[in-house]
Parts: C-alpha cells; sequence; structure tokens
C-alpha cells in the first residue's frame, strides 16, 4: 500500500526547493508509532536540508486502527475543493487502505469512514475512542491554557500565577511541560522548547509539588546508585548465591529491588528463577511466603522490563522497514529523524548483518544505503559545534585543522573547548588511545585560539 506520497517543498524560511515524502493513510495496525507521531504534532513537519527550518504540510489523512475498528477522515478546508472532489479524494483513500488489508480483515466499518473538520476534531476521535472522557480531554485542555499563561507573561510575575493557579499545578502539569518542550524540539520550535524547560525549572524550584518530585527523584537516584555501587563492590568474582542472596535481601525493599532488576535483568534468568523456586519450596511459613512474593514482584519486573525492550525493538524494526522501502531514503530519514537513536542503529546494523550472512545482496545494500544516509543526515542535524569537532576529526592533517578552527572556532568561543573536554570525558575508558590523543590535540589547538574554558 502506498501510505505516503511524494512531492516537492519549497522552505518559506529560505526559499529552497527541496524533496519530500508526506504521510497520508495513518494505519495503527502496520505502524503503531504513527499514532504518537499524529498526537504530538510531528506528522507531515519536514526539516529543510538547507536552512533546518521545520515546513509543516497540511493534507488530506485517514486514520485507521483496526483493533478498534476506527477509520476516520480529514479533509483540510483550505484544499478548497468542490464536494465531488472531495468525495472522490475519501473514496481514493478508502480504497487505497482496503486494499492492502487481507481479506479477513476488510469489515463493515471500512466502508464508512467518519469524517473530522479540524485536526483537533481528529484528534478527539481518536482520544474518545481510547476511552478519554471530554471530561479529561477538558482538564487537559486547562492545565495547557495555564502553561500558556505562565509563557505570556515575564518570569517576574510566575510568582503571582503560582499562587493565582495553584489547583492546577500538579504531576500531570509537569508531565505535559516536559511532553511540550519535547514535541516544540522536535517540530523546530526551539525557542519554544526552550522557554518550556525554564518554566518547568522555575516550578520545580519554586512549588510545594515540584520540590517533592525532585526529592523523590534524587531519593530515586540515589538508591539506583547505592545498588550499583554493591554490586560493582562485589565484582567479577561474583556467584549465582552471591546474586541470589542479594536478591532476597531485597525482597520488600521495592525501590532496591526495582533498582536491581533494571541493572541486572540478564542475571535473572531461567536458571535464576529454578533455583529460587527450589529455596521455596526447601522454606516453610513466614519465610516461604516471603520468597513466593519476592518471586511474584521479579517475574512482573521481568515482564515489565522485557516487553518495554520487545517495543522498542519492534518501534525500531517498523522505522526501519518504512525508511527501507521508501522511494526517497533521505526525506524518509529526515521525516523519522527523532526516532533514529542507538537502538535504531543497533536493529540497522543486525539486519545488515543477517542479510549478508543470508548472501541477500540486493536487502544488505539497501540497507547500508540507510545507514550510509542516515550517518549523513546526523552529521548535518547536529549542532554546529559538534559539525565542527567531527569535521577536525576527519581532517587529513594538523594544517587542515588549524585552518578550520581559524576560520570557524573564534564564533563558538570557549564553548567549544568545553564541549571538547565533555566529549573526553565521554571517550575515557571506551574508545581507541588513538581516537582520545587525537581529541586532546584538537583541544589543545582550540584552546590556543579560544581560551581553555570553564
Amino acid at each position: 500500500m502506498n501510505q505516503v506520497i511524494r512531492t516537492t517543498l519549497n522552505c518559506p524560511h529560505c526559499g529552497h526547493r527541496f524533496p519530500a515524502i508526506i504521510e497520508q493513510i495513518l494505519d495503527v495496525g502496520r505502524d503503531p508509532q504513527i499514532k504518537a507521531r499524529f498526537l504530538s504534532g510531528r506528522l507531515n513537519m519536514i526539516p529543510c536540508p538547507n536552512c533546518g527550518q521545520v515546513v509543516g504540510v497540511s493534507a488530506p489523512l485517514l486514520y485507521h486502527d483496526p483493533a478498534k475498528e476506527l477509520l476516520l477522515i480529514h479533509v483540510p478546508m483550505e484544499l478548497n475543493i468542490s464536494p465531488l472532489e472531495r468525495e472522490n479524494l475519501i473514496g481514493d483513500l478508502t480504497r487505497r487502505l482496503t486494499d492492502s488489508l487481507p481479506q479477513e480483515q476488510r469489515r463493515a466499518y471500512l466502508l464508512q469512514p467518519r469524517q473530522a473538520l479540524t485536526i483537533p476534531g481528529l484528534i478527539d476521535m481518536i482520544l474518545e475512542a481510547d476511552g478519554i472522557t471530554q471530561e479529561m480531554r477538558e482538564a487537559q485542555r486547562e492545565k495547557l491554557r495555564v502553561i500558556e499563561m505562565f509563557l505570556q507573561v515575564s518570569p517576574d510575575q510566575w510568582e503571582r500565577l503560582i499562587q493565582e493557579q495553584a489547583k492546577y499545578i500538579d504531576g500531570e502539569l509537569f508531565e505535559l511541560l516536559l511532553a511540550t518542550a519535547e514535541n516544540a524540539a522536535a517540530t523546530g520550535k526551539n525557542e519554544m522548547s526552550e522557554g518550556l524547560i525554564y518554566l518547568y525549572e522555575y516550578l520545580v524550584q519554586h512549588t510545594a509539588i515540584g520540590q517533592e518530585m525532585l526529592a523523590t527523584a534524587q531519593a530515586q537516584q540515589q538508591t539506583v546508585q547505592e545498588v550499583a555501587e554493591r554490586l560493582q563492590a562485589m565484582g567479577e568474582k561474583m556467584t549465582r548465591d552471591d546474586f541470589m542472596a542479594l536478591v532476597i535481601e531485597y525482597a520488600g525493599d521495592e525501590e532496591r529491588l526495582q533498582a536491581v532488576a533494571g541493572l541486572m535483568r540478564p542475571a535473572l534468568d531461567y536458571a535464576f528463577f529454578q533455583e529460587l523456586t527450589r529455596r521455596i519450596e526447601r522454606a516453610g511459613g513466614a519465610e516461604r511466603e516471603r520468597l513466593e512474593h519476592l518471586r511474584e514482584r521479579l517475574v512482573e519486573l521481568t515482564t515489565a522490563i522485557d516487553e518495554q525492550t520487545q517495543a522498542v525493538l519492534q518501534r525500531a524494526a517498523q522505522t526501519l522497514r518504512t525508511i527501507a522501502s521508501s522511494e526517497d531514503v533521505d526525506a524518509a530519514i529526515r521525516a523519522h529523524l527523532d526516532q533514529l537513536d542507538d537502538t535504531f542503529l543497533a536493529v540497522l546494523q543486525a539486519n545488515i548483518q543477517a542479510a549478508r550472512q543470508a548472501n541477500d545482496t540486493r536487502s544488505a545494500e539497501r540497507l547500508e544505503l540507510v545507514l550510509e544516509r542516515l550517518m549523513v543526515a546526523m552529521r548535518d542535524s547536529a549542532p554546529p559545534q559538534i559539525r565542527l569537532i567531527n569535521d577536525l576529526i576527519s581532517a587529513e592533517s594538523d594544517a587542515e585543522a588549524r585552518q578550520l578552527l581559524a576560520e570557524q572556532a573564534p564564533s563558538f568561543g570557549p564553548e567549544l573547548v568545553e564541549i571538547m573536554d565533555a566529549i573526553l570525558a565521554d571517550l575515557d575508558g571506551h574508545a581507541q588511545p588513538d581516537s582520545v590523543r587525537r581529541v586532546r590535540e584538537l583541544r589543545k589547538m582550540a584552546a590556543q585560539l579560544v581560551g581553555s574554558g570553564r
């Protein structure tokens, strides 16, 4: 099924024309990620490859969720098409979706898509199908209104607003702040994202709920650190019995139990549960009950971790299939750039290796093209300081590196050296000595030009 259309966009910021892929058929059954991209406002937000400005594209959308037998259609009013053209368009999108489905999945609801006049209306229909009531949506909108109130006044008035809007400032508002900031950054609204993060930090420091959240987070972090240090102290000589004793010691301590499960999931394997079951069978009374509860909780924790890991891998695999099958790989990568993380790279490299082992030359070459274009896109989308450092590392000689530094380093100032220090701290112990030595040499060159930073 052709879920996308190829088009050419004209950047309103710099005038650059570039090819792009626009998503029209949003089939949650085939691409579970597409729902989150749409609801967060990241769908069809295309960054200009020349200046980075994000271009929002308004297009007809067909939303399909087979699990809920939900089929929705939105045709933007600004297209200004006749009723007959609208009906033909709806019929074409519906037919394309239906033709792509197996015969057993073609149900009567596919013949009559519900129409949404606006994007907010379409979002309401989707949320309603998820069981999110009108009252719940109104409550969230009220919190968004409060966030807007803060952003519309200067920070010296925020203390007054905190007092006036105290009933709306809760954990959900903090979650909305972070989610809205993330969406703003993903759609190129960096100034808005920075303002939301600044507001979040202010509210954390100046509200009771913010201080409670901060204290809880710090306590959880401290617990994880303590567990990690204890595991590290046990060292490589730690046996299965040692690990079992530690886990049993944490029985009833929910926070430490969660920490050890997160840090040592591979050790909680079939053999571990077999041994725990044997100990339960030998125990009696209160001890048996305690160990049974421990086993039950560990099963819940490991299942949750595995489900989360599997969901992340499935999302990465689906994104890879979408990009690899696209006619325009570069446009597809730009459309999904916020999802292309370390997990995606691991899945991509594993698929390349599998294709090579199966002697599937065609698939291997296609996936290698995706990897090559992804590296270019990640390099181009990196902050200018990081791009300069990458160019310096790739320079063929010290003379070329010095020339690059002379031309570009002064515009960044000591911040460039601080970033190099952070890179060195990250590389220390995890990279080849030659790589660390090269970055140190470049850092010394940069410091001579712009100072040593803080």
